[in-house]
């Protein structure tokens, strides 16, 4: 009995020791002890922006502390040389998803800025910065800010709605019905697409076209512009020529650094991503659209023919592929993550379950998921009318609709 005892003892010392009998817990403590000081560019430092060379400038600061030594993350804001931050110019997360200290900044963007500070082309003028530091609960500003000089260059930093191509080279002989461009932003987090990149997905053909910043020839401000011999692009109502095979192009114009790339788009594809086969090819019909009117999908099973061996449930899920450039595979598909249990685009919520009528308004949008995408990434499901119908499939990347998109319709 004693023996039995004294081995009791033993395990509640152990017991004890483990479990920090003498109260000496390590608290988490995420209050911000610490601020950091502005270190680079210096105040008050004038900085010429290079956007047709897509310069970089980095901002840079000590970093502030926690109670707890644990990670913090921050946000750079920009404002007026006025300003008071309230409602910046532009913030944005620190460098590597805001745990660095420092922002690395393009020159398109500096210069957008400084047009919205109200710095004229080929001036210089002056708009302030300091950093915002987050933990888990706290959120502080830094007690100081900088000023910088922005010499902006010679161009637009403040763009239109829409730009627009006409002419024997396009879809359109005339302005009133010219091509549309509508600028992009970074919807992905592989994507970093720089202020005043404008796109639109359209068939060009050897000829000649015009670039206007409007399709009204009454339109207020309306102004022309031309790809000059070195390929920039300028103010001037002259001809521009296209050279290029017949065919349909990513046509991307950046206004930041006036240029224009013409990128061809083929082999436009929808497969099941279970098994990798293509259901559709799909083709261009004009108006920014590929269409495929003689699509047929059963859903896969175990055991069906053309089900792969670990199946073992019902599947639907399917995105797009298609050819960019000569030889490049690349993919269109959903904002949904390769579990389809969280999105990749910021303000969308997942939907994993059919599309039987209660799906989101964005569900069918489509994204470029660039060629590197994960193998279930941007999946789709199909709704439960579409299995073992015939249909046809749409994609339009109408520059003028909320977002590109895709359809279908039973050929019935």
């Amino acid at each position: 009995m004693k023996a039995l005892l004294n081995r009791m003892m033993i395990v509640l010392l152990l017991v004890c020791t483990l479990s920090s009998c003498d109260e000496e817990d390590y608290d988490l403590n995420p209050e911000i002890v610490e601020m950091g000081n502005l270190v680079f560019p210096e105040s008050n430092a004038t900085i010429v922006l290079d956007v047709e060379n897509d310069d970089r400038i980095s901002f840079s600061w000590t970093p502030a502390k926690a109670a707890d030594g644990g990670a913090l993350s921050y946000r750079i804001l920009f404002d007026e040389k006025d300003g008071d931050f309230s409602e910046p110019l532009f913030a944005a997360t620190s460098d590597n998803g805001g745990s660095a200290s420092s922002y690395t900044a393009s020159a398109a963007r500096l210069n957008v800025m400084a047009a919205q500070a109200g710095i004229a082309q080929l001036e210089t003028g002056e708009i302030i910065w300091t950093v915002e530091v987050l933990s888990s609960y706290n959120r502080l500003r830094f007690d100081t800010q900088a000023s910088v000089q922005l010499s902006r260059p010679e161009g637009l930093a403040i763009f239109p709605e829409y730009m627009y191509i006409y002419g024997s080279a396009t879809e359109s002989e005339n302005i009133e019905n010219a091509i549309a461009f509508k600028e992009i932003s970074s919807e992905l987090p592989h994507q970093n697409i720089q202020p005043g990149v404008f796109e639109s997905i359209t068939k060009l053909s050897p000829g000649e076209f015009h670039i206007a910043n409007n399709n009204s020839l009454n339109a207020e401000g309306l102004s022309y512009y031309y790809i000059n011999e070195e390929g920039k692009i300028r103010g001037g109502d002259q001809a521009s020529s296209f050279d290029l095979e017949e065919g349909v192009y990513r046509v991307r114009m950046n206004l930041s650094q006036s240029t224009i790339s013409f990128t061809p788009i083929s082999n436009v594809q929808l497969y099941i991503i279970a098994n990798q086969v293509v259901k559709a090819n799909l083709n261009y019909i004009g108006n920014h659209t590929f269409e495929a009117d003689d699509a047929y999908f059963e859903f896969l099973t175990p055991g069906a023919p053309e089900a792969p061996s670990w199946l073992g449930w019902e599947e639907e899920r399917y995105r797009f592929s298609f050819t960019l450039g000569e030889n490049q595979t690349s993919y269109i598909g959903s904002f949904h993550n390769p579990d389809m249990n969280g999105s990749l685009v910021a303000g969308l919520d997942a939907y994993n379950a059919r599309p039987n009528g209660g799906e989101p308004a964005y569900y069918h949008n489509v994204y470029f998921l660039g060629p590197d995408a994960e193998y279930w990434q941007g999946a789709w499901k199909f709704a439960d009318r579409f299995n073992g119908q015939a249909f046809t499939v749409r994609i339009v990347f109408d520059p003028k609709a909320e977002h590109y998109y895709h359809e279908f319709q039973l050929n019935q």
